[in-house]
C-alpha cells in the first residue's frame, strides 16, 4: 500500500502491530480473523492506518477498556476540515466476532429506524449497524444537552469519539469512583434527571444502564454505551426501562443514598406513568399489558419521531464495500 506515513508514525504502528500479533499467537494457533479482546484484526488495523494517514488521528495509544462487544483505545486527535477533533479521542472498535451479537438482535430488529435494513443485511454488516446506532443515539443525546461522548467519525465498525478522562486515564465508572456520600447523593439526582431527559427529550431508553456504564468526570455523571438504546415504542422498551430503574435503584441504595426510591417508584418517576401495583409480579404484568395495548402511550411518543428523522440524525444506508 502506498500510504504516506512519517517514519515515527510508521514505526509506532508497526511495533503496535507486531505486539498485537504476538498476543494473538499466544491464544490462537491459526490466523486471527476477528477482533477479539485487545486484538485488532487486519481490516481494523488498515482503517486505523488510514485515519492516522489522513491526519484525523495523530497516534493510536493503548487499550483503555474492553467489553463483550467492543474494545476502546485512546488516541491523540488530529484535525479535520469540516469539524474540530478533540485533543484526546476514544476509538470504540466493535468486535467483528458474531457470537457476542447473536443474543442481542432484539435491541435492533424491532427498532423502527433500523428494522427494514436489519432483515436485509448479512451478519457482519449488522455489527456495523450497531456502531451506526450508537452514533445516532449519541448525537440525539448531545443535542438534548446530556453529558456523553462527542461523535467525531464513524467508519464501518469503528466509532471515534471524544475521550472522557484526562491524560490517557479514563474517567472512573460510578462503580469504581471513590465518592463521599454527598457526591453519591448528587450523582443519584443527576442520574434521575438524565434518565428523564433521555426519555422525554431524546425519546430513548438506555436499555443497559448500570453503575458500569456511567462515568464520573468533572463532578458530573456521563452516559456511555448506548448502542443498544431503544425508543419507548419498542416492543420491549418499558421492560428495558424497568431493568434500568432496578439497576440504578439497587446501586444507590447500596451506596447509602436514602432518598433512592425502589425500582417501581423510579420507573413511574422517569416514565410519567402511574402503575400502582406494589409487588414486582403485578407491576411487570401491567408493563407487559401496557406494551401490548396502551396505544395512547405509544402515540404520545410517535409524535416525537418526526423531529429525529432529519438527514443529520436519521440513519443513512450502509453501502457495500
Amino acid at each position: 500500500m502506498d500510504l504516506k506515513l512519517s517514519n515515527h508514525v510508521f514505526n509506532v504502528l508497526k511495533q503496535h502491530s507486531i505486539s498485537e500479533q504476538r498476543k494473538s499467537a499466544r491464544v490462537h494457533d491459526k490466523k486471527e480473523v476477528s477482533t477479539a479482546e485487545k486484538v485488532v484484526d487486519p481490516k481494523t488495523r488498515l482503517l486505523l492506518y488510514k485515519m492516522v494517514n489522513a491526519g484525523i488521528l495523530e497516534t493510536v495509544n493503548g487499550c483503555v477498556a474492553t467489553g463483550k462487544e467492543s474494545v476502546v483505545f485512546h488516541a491523540d486527535g488530529g484535525r479535520m476540515e469540516d469539524q474540530e477533533v478533540p485533543a484526546e479521542c476514544a476509538i470504540k472498535v466493535f468486535k467483528t466476532t458474531l457470537n457476542e451479537f447473536k443474543n442481542r438482535d432484539k435491541y435492533i430488529k424491532d427498532d423502527y429506524r433500523f428494522k427494514d435494513r436489519f432483515s436485509k443485511l448479512n451478519p457482519r454488516k449488522v455489527i456495523r449497524m450497531w456502531a451506526e446506532k450508537e452514533k445516532h443515539n449519541l448525537k440525539r443525546m448531545a443535542n438534548a444537552g446530556i453529558p456523553c461522548p462527542e461523535v467525531v467519525l464513524l467508519k464501518k465498525h469503528i466509532l471515534v469519539m471524544s475521550f472522557i478522562g484526562k491524560d490517557q486515564i479514563p474517567a472512573p465508572t460510578l462503580k469504581e469512583a471513590k465518592l463521599s456520600l454527598e457526591d453519591f447523593r448528587a450523582a443519584y439526582y443527576q442520574v434521575l434527571n438524565l434518565m428523564k431527559q433521555l426519555y422525554e427529550k431524546c425519546n430513548l431508553i438506555h436499555a443497559d444502564l448500570s453503575e458500569y456504564n456511567m462515568l464520573w468526570h468533572d463532578g458530573k455523571v456521563w452516559l456511555i454505551d448506548v448502542s443498544q438504546s431503544v425508543e419507548p415504542m419498542h416492543p420491549h422498551g418499558l421492560k428495558f426501562l424497568y431493568r434500568d430503574c432496578r439497576n440504578v435503584s439497587q446501586f444507590f441504595q447500596k451506596c447509602g443514598v436514602s432518598e433512592t426510591p425502589n425500582e417501581r417508584a423510579l420507573f413511574n418517576l422517569v416514565s410519567g406513568l402511574d402503575i400502582a401495583s406494589d409487588n414486582q409480579a403485578d407491576f411487570m404484568a401491567e408493563i407487559e399489558a401496557l406494551e401490548k395495548t396502551n396505544e395512547d402511550h405509544v402515540q404520545n411518543h410517535r409524535k416525537k419521531i418526526s423531529m429525529y428523522q432529519k438527514d443529520e440524525d436519521g440513519p443513512p444506508p450502509i453501502f457495500d464495500d
